[in-house]
């Protein structure tokens, strides 16, 4: 019988810890650069946000978004070091794995049998160090990295709180790890926090682990107080305001599907049985207890894979680790098996996602800041050149002749959109987001003041990375909704197709509705500009 790690276990354990963010860390270094070949829109919105951070600003002060600190700061510090912008998220990326080893090496050698501890261990590694976040299309992305960290930690935090320990008990310990997790969500992405806190607590509660809470409410705490030195006393209500912006904000009120088809779509509803069975058989089993807490966890983690871009119930694998540790009934064995094959597509694609750009062609890529400010400083992350350089929009279809205009009023809400007074046509942009960006910016070189900050009508206002332009003053690296940062801005933009259409029609709507008319300076197939004084 598997009864753990004994001391020599224990340390080989630490060098396979080490082993994998070798191997998963140094593929992703080794290529010389960080090469990405899908979520252009996400990429600038991560990286807008390091750029500002590195020169001193701060979110929710400076500008909006409901992303907490924590989740940029390990690429900031990189980044304040000198290292370009795709070396500093790598480099993240392996401090941060560095960072969870002494807590899995605790988890495993406290709570879990040797083969648990391999298993937990590569899949929180996986986390930490994948290069795409998850689904099973095989591409290279770094949009959303923090979901992976804070899934990480989740990971600790649930097998702390729910399972007793074997041999060795440390509650100190245990809260530290707590403590971390905690603070990484609460400092970081909020939304695991609110989901998670309930059932970390009962477990806790039901343990009686005092010492245990009390420690990690403290770590919290401290971090929560350094933050406020570092950042100012008007980090949290600033950051509150922006929470309750996006909350209220019907322009991106989910990442995903709805909430019904998240329970009963065919892609989710066996996940959520074998969530349901699993509390039925402990009930059945005796154990009431852990049934509440799996109820009161599995709930919060179903709102977190709700509110993530993908929807990837990566809450399934660690099922798959906690009930075999729970008990060994051929039941629970049964719907650990099935737990760990249905997220197993989603695991393999990251595991293998540093791999996969080790072997990239970087001749089919080309630097994202190649030809601007931060060529030099940051010419180490690439985008795949086809998606920069071809522009592809979609448009609906219009039909003038009497046979089929029928067709165009049944389509009213694709219609025009207007602002003062004159119409924009209705499109989307699908691709080269990054190319249309730098040549708009080069254009604006030519007819707008150094310095210059200009308020886009979309969900991206990212073009001073690419030209002699300034940020906004309070803006948005991503439009949630209002206009923040409108009132800095020495230019209004409308792109001629926007990336978010409805998120442009909302701004010309509010722009408009400020009263005062703009003037036009400049219109091109791109875009059309107005000054705002």
């Amino acid at each position: 019988m598997d009864n753990g790690m004994d001391r020599a276990g224990s340390r080989l354990f630490l060098v396979y810890l080490l082993g994998l963010i070798v191997l998963l860390g140094g593929l992703a270094l080794a290529k010389g650069g960080l090469y990405i070949d899908r979520h252009e829109g996400d990429t600038l919105h991560l990286i807008e946000i390091v750029l500002r951070m590195a020169a001193g600003e701060w979110p929710h002060i400076d500008f909006v978004t409901p992303l907490g600190a924590m989740n940029f700061l390990p690429i900031v510090w990189f980044v304040q070091l000198g290292f370009g912008i795709g070396a500093a998220i790598l480099l993240a990326q392996i401090a941060m794995a560095i960072l969870m080893v002494p807590m899995l090496w605790w988890v495993a050698r406290s709570r879990l049998t040797r083969g648990a501890a391999y298993a937990l261990g590569g899949l929180v590694m996986v986390l930490a160090l994948a290069m795409i976040h998850g689904e099973a299309a095989a591409s290279i992305s770094m949009s959303m990295h923090y979901n992976r960290w804070a899934w990480g930690f989740t990971f600790l935090a649930v097998l702390v709180a729910v399972l007793e320990p074997k041999r060795k008990q440390n509650q100190w310990f245990d809260g530290v790890i707590l403590g971390f997790a905690f603070s990484f969500f609460v400092m970081g992405k909020v939304t695991f926090a609110v989901a998670l806190a309930p059932g970390v607590v009962l477990a806790l509660m039901l343990r009686r682990q005092w010492v245990a809470m009390g420690t990690g409410l403290a770590i919290v705490a401290a971090g929560a107080l350094a933050l406020t030195i570092a950042a100012g006393p008007q980090l949290w209500p600033s950051y509150i305001g922006d929470l309750l912006l996006v909350s209220s904000s019907n322009i991106r009120p989910r990442a995903g599907v709805d909430l019904p088809t998240l329970l009963t779509a065919p892609q989710y509803v066996l996940g959520n049985a074998v969530l349901l069975l699993s509390i039925i058989v402990l009930r059945r089993d005796g154990r009431s207890d852990l049934a509440a807490i799996m109820l009161l966890l599995g709930a919060g983690w179903i709102f977190i894979t709700y509110q993530n871009y993908g929807n990837d119930p990566k809450w399934l694998a660690l099922l798959a680790v906690l009930l075999p540790a729970i008990a060994r009934t051929p039941q629970v064995i049964a719907l650990s098996v099935v737990a760990a094959a249905m997220i197993a597509p989603s695991f393999f694609n990251m595991a293998v996602s540093p791999a996969r750009h080790f072997v990239v062609n970087t001749e089919a890529y080309s630097a994202l800041f190649a030809e601007t400010p931060y060529a030099e400083a940051h010419g180490d992350f690439h985008t795949k050149s086809e998606r920069v350089d071809r522009v592809l929009i979609r448009t609906p279809q219009r039909f003038e002749s009497d046979a089929f205009a029928y067709l165009n009023d049944r389509a009213a809400h694709m219609a025009p959109a207007t602002f003062q007074g004159e119409e924009y046509r209705s499109c989307v942009q699908q691709l080269g987001l990054i190319g249309t960006s730098k040549a708009i910016a080069r254009d604006l070189g030519e007819v707008v003041d150094s310095g210059a900050r200009v308020f886009v009508a979309d969900t991206f206002a990212n073009l001073w990375m690419f030209g002699e332009l300034s940020a906004l003053e309070g803006g948005a690296p991503w439009y949630y909704g209002g206009l923040s940062g409108f009132s800095s801005a020495d230019y209004f933009l409308i792109p001629a197709c926007p990336a978010t259409p409805h998120a442009f029609r909302a701004i010309l709507k509010d722009v408009e509705a400020r009263g005062a008319p703009l003037e036009k300076v400049r219109e091109t197939e791109l875009y059309t500009l107005f000054k705002t004084r």
